[in-house]
């Protein structure tokens, strides 16, 4: 704090008694000489300057004392001070005095919320996903592919999103949507192709699920999904407002469970090909002004069909030992873990079994 006296202002100097102390260390009291050596001495004037630094006298207690003492407060007289960076000074001191446990949960929290953002975008780049069970078939050797070779397999796809879409008729998407692999959206209309096959250790059976993950503003009430699966389509669709099915489609099992495939006997060898298409449906009465703007997101997940209490540590190990064996080792692209009659060549949608 800086005062400023005019010599015609005949203002007195309102800290000469001992109500205030002014920060300048050359106007505070010198504390004596503490005994002990040039130690004591230092340490001393590390105190006194700390407390220095930490005194702040407010312009409000300063124009309380001129007014206790009957002068006219000049603002010209009164120049405000303050202590550098002392708010980040304060702020790093109440953290230092936080309990180390505390400190953790806060970064616990913040990591859970940076994991959260990543994996509700990640979610949210298509429109259609299609998972397979890691732990019960990607293990046993069945996979996906977009292409009908299966030149890169995997448990996990995605359909790039459909931007600002329409509504528009069955009848005029295009005759040769099963006929094309991988991710091939049209104007107002998603459309995607993918293979599943069996070349793993064992036969197996699975149950394919259609999920309405997500819906705004009664988007789901116009929608229509095609599933061609080995060449037979289905549509499906919500229930009309009276229950009964849209003209052409089978209603959703349910209001967020779409349609359901269960393959029984899926052997060693088969591939399974599945088309899925999704749009709005101008036709359908529900299809209406108040949806426009809202969006719609489903997934489609496959999973084992049956029971199998084995823990995941004993598959682990049984799993090792196949492989460092040679006994039906784990790989889902490789023609050793097929059958002797798929010897020559590997599992693919032209050397199926299922044919």
């Amino acid at each position: 704090m800086d005062l400023k006296h005019k010599k015609d202002a005949g203002l007195s100097d309102p800290f000469s008694g001992s109500d205030f102390a002014l920060p300048d260390s050359a106007s505070a009291p010198q504390p004596a000489a503490p005994p002990g050596g040039g130690k004591q001495r230092a340490r001393s004037r590390r105190r006194e300057k700390k407390l220095n630094n930490k005194r702040v006298v407010r312009i409000e207690d300063i124009e309380q004392t001129l007014r206790e003492q009957g002068d006219e407060v000049d603002p010209d007289t009164v120049i405000s001070y303050f202590v550098p960076r002392r708010r980040a000074k304060l702020f790093g001191a109440a953290l230092l005095r936080l309990d180390k446990l505390y400190l953790l949960l806060l970064g616990l929290l913040l990591l859970l919320a940076i994991l959260f953002i990543i994996s509700f975008t990640q979610e949210k780049m298509g429109n259609f996903t299609i998972n397979l069970n890691r732990l019960e078939m990607y293990r046993k050797g069945i996979a996906m592919s977009a292409d009908p070779e299966f030149t890169s397999p995997t448990a996990r796809l995605r359909a790039s999103s459909v931007e600002d879409a329409t509504n528009i008729s069955i009848s005029d998407l295009p005759d040769n949507l099963d006929d094309i692999d991988g991710d091939h959206n049209g104007r107002n209309y998603m459309a995607y192709t993918y293979y599943v096959r069996n070349a793993g250790k064992e036969n197996t059976s699975y149950v394919a699920t259609l999920t309405l993950e997500s819906s705004t503003k009664g988007a789901e009430d116009a929608v229509r999904v095609a599933i061609w699966r080995n060449g037979e389509r289905i549509v499906y669709a919500e229930p009309s407002a009276d229950g009964t099915p849209e003209e052409g489609c089978e209603n959703f099992v349910s209001r967020y469970l779409a349609c359901v495939y269960h393959e029984p006997e899926f052997l060693v060898g088969n591939v399974d090909k599945y088309t899925v298409v999704i749009w709005m449906e101008g036709d359908d009465p529900e299809c209406v002004d108040d949806i426009v703007g809202g969006n719609i997101q489903f997934s489609m997940n496959i999973n084992a069909d049956d029971d199998d209490d084995t823990s995941l540590f004993a598959k682990f190990v049984q799993d090792i030992r196949d492989t460092l064996t040679g006994d039906k080792a784990i790989g889902a692209s490789s023609s050793d873990d097929v059958p002797d009659y798929y010897k020559d060549h590997e599992v693919n949608w032209y050397s199926r079994r299922n044919q």
